[in-house]
C-alpha cells in the first residue's frame, strides 16, 4: 500500500529496563541484553543511546547566517543512520534500527551535533589531586620559559625563541586556570552544582523529566567536557566560569588582553601583526608578563582560600 512513511516518535516506544544498560548514566547499552530484547525495546534503548550522545545543534552550536548555517565547533554534523547502524548493526534487528532512526528524526532534524558526553575525551583531560598543584606547576613552567631568554646563538633564532617564550607565558596562564577549576570540579561537588545551576549553558538546557536521574549522574563529566573544549584565553568566558563555580570575584585580567593578542600574532601569524610588521618582543616584556601571571595566580589562590569554603572531608572525591 502506497503512502507517506510514518515517522515514529519517542513516545511510541517503551521505556527500556535498567538492565538494558551496562552504564546507565551514559546510556551505554549491554549488547547481550540488546541481542535478546524485543524489537520495540531494542529501538527504545537505541534512541536513548543516541540522544545521550547527539542533540539538536540549536542547543549549543554557533549559527552564522552569513556563513550559510551552523559552525560545527564540536564536530559534526552527525547522521542518525550512520551512527545507529555503525554501532548496532548485527546486534539489533534491522527493523529495530530503522524504528530508532525514524524516532530520532521524527522532529525533522537530520544533522546532529554532539553532546558533551560525546566530545569529552578522558585521555585529553587534566587531573589535579592537590590543592596547590596548579600554582606550583605554573611557577615551574614560568621558570623554564624565562630560562629560554638566557640562550645564546643566531639572532633570528633567539628572536623566535623569545617570541615563543612570550606566547608560552599566556599558555601557562591558561593551563593554570584550567587546572585550578579541574581540581575543584573533581573534588568539590558544590563547584559542579554551582556551575550547573548558574551558567546558562547548563542551567537553561531543555530536559525531559525522565532524564533527570541520568543527567545527575553525568554532571561532572558534562562540566569537564565543557572545560576541555573552552578557549581559556577568552577572558569573559573564564571570568564567568570561575565566578559561577567558586563564587568569588576573579582578579582583573585586563593586563593580559594585549599580550593575548600578541600571542595570537606569534602563534597564528608567525610573529607578525595584522599589517605584516614583525613583533619586537623584548626580554623585559617576557619577564614582566611572567611576573604579572604569577602575581595573578597568587591573588586568585588567596581569594579562593579566603572566599571559597574548603572541601568538607566527608564529600571530597565524592561523585556528583
Amino acid at each position: 500500500m502506497g503512502g507517506v512513511k510514518k515517522m515514529m516518535d519517542d513516545d511510541d516506544l517503551p521505556e527500556p529496563p535498567r538492565e538494558a544498560y551496562s552504564d546507565e548514566y551514559r546510556r551505554e547499552i549491554d549488547d547481550d541484553w540488546l541481542a535478546t530484547a524485543g524489537e520495540d525495546e531494542q529501538a527504545a534503548a537505541m534512541v536513548q543511546w543516541f540522544h545521550a550522545r547527539f542533540w539538536d545543534p540549536a542547543n549549543d552550536t554557533p549559527y552564522m547566517s552569513s556563513e550559510g548555517g551552523y559552525i560545527w565547533v564540536h564536530g559534526g554534523p552527525y547522521d542518525a543512520t550512520e551512527q545507529l547502524q555503525g554501532r548496532f548493526w548485527g546486534i539489533a534487528s534491522e527493523e529495530a534500527i530503522e524504528k530508532a532512526i525514524d524516532s530520532v528524526q521524527s522532529d525533522g532534524i537530520y544533522d546532529w551535533a554532539p553532546t558533551q558526553l560525546t566530545y569529552y575525551d578522558e585521555e585529553q583531560d587534566v587531573f589535579i589531586d592537590e590543592r596547590n598543584a596548579p600554582t606550583q606547576r605554573l611557577e615551574e613552567r614560568l621558570d623554564k620559559l624565562t630560562a629560554v631568554l638566557d640562550l645564546q646563538g643566531d639572532a633570528e633564532a633567539i628572536e623566535t625563541a623569545r617570541n615563543l617564550s612570550y606566547a608560552g607565558v599566556i599558555a601557562a596562564l591558561e593551563t593554570f586556570l584550567w587546572e585550578t577549576m579541574a581540581y575543584w570540579v573533581e573534588n568539590d561537588p558544590r563547584t559542579v552544582s554551582n556551575l550547573i545551576t548558574k551558567l546558562p549553558l547548563f542551567r537553561d538546557r531543555p530536559m525531559k523529566l525522565g532524564d533527570i536521574y541520568v543527567m545527575h549522574e553525568s554532571l561532572k563529566a558534562e562540566v569537564k567536557a565543557h572545560m576541555q573544549h573552552m578557549v581559556w584565553h577568552r577572558w569573559d568566558d573564564v571570568v564567568r566560569l570561575v565566578k559561577a563555580g567558586l563564587e568569588i570575584e576573579m582578579p582583573s585580567v585586563k593586563a593580559f588582553i594585549e599580550p593575548t593578542k600578541k600571542r595570537h600574532d606569534i602563534v597564528h601569524r608567525s610573529g607578525q601583526d595584522v599589517d605584516g610588521n614583525a613583533l619586537a618582543i623584548t626580554d623585559v616584556e617576557v619577564r614582566e608578563l611572567a611576573a604579572k601571571v604569577l602575581e595573578f595566580a597568587n591573588d586568585l589562590d588567596e581569594r579562593i582560600a579566603r572566599d571559597h569554603a574548603p572541601v568538607p572531608e566527608n564529600v571530597e572525591n565524592q561523585d556528583f
